[in-house]
């Protein structure tokens, strides 16, 4: 980051002051040799807006060689994409880096084996680049889950993240949460407040798992055979075989066998099939939950500057009826250049099954298959955010050291694919992807498995994207026009200081177009306040109508072109976003400035000569 240049008064500066108007100059014949125009300071977070159109998709892709590096110098034509196995042509590909940098010198890391409660030093105030989201999932996670990867985040928090890094801790249910900070004594207090928050396990008979209670609610008929001969043992204490017997005939051969048990096998069997649509309805709802709060990490990531990831921390949970959402969370974050990793809690581990009956081997066998594919099932949702956004998807160890080191990683080089499939047609089918090298070297390819054609999950879908809105949200600077941004601090009033960004801009460079004898271009210049941890603070949009004559022209190659915009702000360190655009050649720049703006002077200093 650039710190801005203390600048000298303006009666020394030959500047173009930006006028407050924001009514459109009247038409003449013999215009101005420049009209200003200056929009009014936001109090929120500016309205910069994507073009949406439904026809585009966006495919983020890491590719990697035999010892796990990533590849940084492939090009467009080295790439193919198929949807639904037809080739597809590539529209737009940009090749996006991070700039990773060594963790700060920091304190020892926690003792293994217990919690470290020590609250070490906090590194020196940074201006902030990096934003990082713990999300944990505390609807699905047990208590061991909780403390184990809550341990290992600590661990990431005193031993991996930088001054210019900021941690939040996000909850799906909401609780215990904070905001985006590099205090690490509230980060500590927030990750050991985490408390599991599942709903009770089921006690009743049958145990009816989530997994099976949604089969069941499919009609599925290994699963209803299963709950039936279950409930009719529960209630009625007969033993039943079920053997993959189709469920509708169980009640005509239990009927020509035994009235008297027909009389409490058909009652037990619609209880257990009511239970089983109340177990789903709750886990359904909780697994919503979830994703609403993984939703709102993204969005709130993408109202920061700079380097934007979602660490999810989740044991898993099932997703089949929220795929929508789920490819639209994943469109979001990739028009919001958002990475979501996440980070099995479960880790390894032995699965027991609940045995109800002892006699029932049938019935102990065919659960325990369910709840084998149960297990892969609810790990589908991490496996598809985290490949489909570009991240890593931890899992099969209960390393969780590794873990947070792996997921938190920047993504030193990957590849951004936008294609138009034809024709389509939003009736909610999925369309599977695939994404394949012109090249025979050993390297893979992680990239998203498909996308859903529906309203739903295209929200946030671009097809253009709004280049205004990433340059001014991003902090790489861009070079495509000859500018530079500095400050002036002045008082406002007593409690505000006033901040006065300059623009200085080489005419060399800019495109004119002739009209009447004039020479004419619109250089558009947005102006953007962040604080130093982010957050935004006010933005404002100038620009000059140039209608220059030859002798004007000439004096502005030699000195160039001022601009100024103000704005009124507290005491504190500010990073300030500049983005010149020129609307002849299409040429544009973005440019930091970090400028300290003190506190005015105290009323005993200001009395003295």
């Amino acid at each position: 980051m650039t710190r801005c240049r203390t600048l000298l008064p303006w009666t020394a500066l030959s500047v173009w002051l930006l006028s407050t108007g924001l009514r459109a100059a009247p038409q003449i014949s013999n215009p101005p040799e420049v009209q200003a125009h200056e929009g009014q300071s936001h109090d929120v977070k500016p309205s910069f807006q994507l073009h949406v159109e439904r026809n585009l998709a966006t495919v983020r892709v890491v590719v990697r060689d035999t010892k796990d590096r990533p590849v940084g110098n492939l090009r467009q034509e080295d790439f193919r994409l198929f949807d639904d196995g037809k080739p597809q042509d590539i529209v737009g590909f940009t090749v996006e880096t991070g700039h990773p940098s060594p963790p700060p010198e920091s304190a020892p890391p926690p003792t293994p084996g217990r919690e470290n409660t020590e609250i070490p030093r906090p590194p020196v105030k940074a201006v902030a680049q990096r934003y990082v989201i713990l999300y944990f999932d505390d609807l699905h996670m047990g208590v061991e889950e909780i403390d184990r990867t809550r341990q290992a985040a600590w661990r990431y928090v005193t031993t991996s993240v930088r001054p210019q890094d900021r941690v939040a801790i996000f909850t799906a249910t909401g609780k215990d949460q904070i905001d985006f900070t590099d205090d690490r004594e509230k980060l500590h207090d927030a990750l050991f407040r985490l408390l599991p928050r599942p709903r009770p396990a089921g006690m009743g008979c049958p145990d009816i798992s989530d997994y099976e209670a949604y089969l069941i609610t499919q009609h599925a008929p290994d699963a209803l055979a299963i709950v039936h001969a279950e409930a009719i043992q529960c209630d009625c204490g007969s033993v039943q075989q079920i053997n993959n017997v189709d469920p509708m005939t169980e009640r005509p051969a239990l009927l020509m066998g035994n009235t008297t048990g027909a009389d409490c096998a058909i009652p037990a069997e619609q209880k257990a099939e009511r239970t089983a649509e109340q177990i789903w309805d709750y886990a359904n709802m909780q697994v919503q939950y979830s994703l609403q709060g993984i939703e709102l990490a993204v969005r709130r990531l993408a109202a920061m500057p700079g380097g934007r990831a979602v660490i999810l921390v989740s044991p898993g949970f099932l997703s089949q009826t929220q795929t929508d959402k789920i490819d639209a969370i994943t469109n979001r974050a990739l028009q919001r250049n958002v990475v979501i990793s996440a980070i099995d809690a479960a880790g390894l581990f032995t699965r027991t099954s609940n045995k109800v009956f002892s006699a029932r081997n049938d019935v102990e066998a065919h659960k325990t298959l369910l709840d084998n594919v149960a297990s892969t099932s609810e790990r589908d949702v991490l496996a598809s955010l985290s490949a489909g956004t570009g991240g890593v998807f931890f899992h099969n160890s209960n390393d969780f050291n590794d873990g947070f080191r792996q997921a938190a990683a920047i993504p030193e080089v990957y590849y951004v694919l936008i294609f138009s499939p034809p024709d389509v047609n939003l009736n909610g089918k999925f369309h599977s992807l695939k994404v394949t090298l012109n090249t025979r070297k050993p390297l893979t390819v992680q990239a998203r498995r498909g996308y859903f054609a529906s309203a739903t999950a295209l929200t946030g879908q671009a097809s253009s994207q709004d280049e205004l809105g990433k340059m001014v949200f991003s902090q790489e600077e861009f070079h495509g026009l000859p500018a530079e941004v500095n400050g002036q601090v002045g008082k406002a009033n007593d409690r505000e200081s006033k901040l006065t960004a300059v623009i200085h801009v080489d005419v060399r460079q800019l495109q004119f177009r002739k009209e009447a004898g004039r020479s004419i271009d619109k250089p558009i210049f947005h102006t953007t306040i962040f604080d130093r941890d982010g957050k935004f603070v006010a933005a404002k949009e100038a620009s000059l109508d140039l209608h220059l004559k030859d002798a004007t022209l000439e004096r502005l190659v030699q000195s160039g072109l001022y601009a100024t915009t103000s704005f009124q702000l507290a005491p504190g360190t500010y990073r300030n976003r500049e983005v010149v655009r020129d609307t002849e050649s299409t040429g544009m720049s973005a440019l930091n400035c970090i400028v300290e703006v003190p506190g005015p002077p105290s009323q005993e200093g200001a009395g003295k000569p």
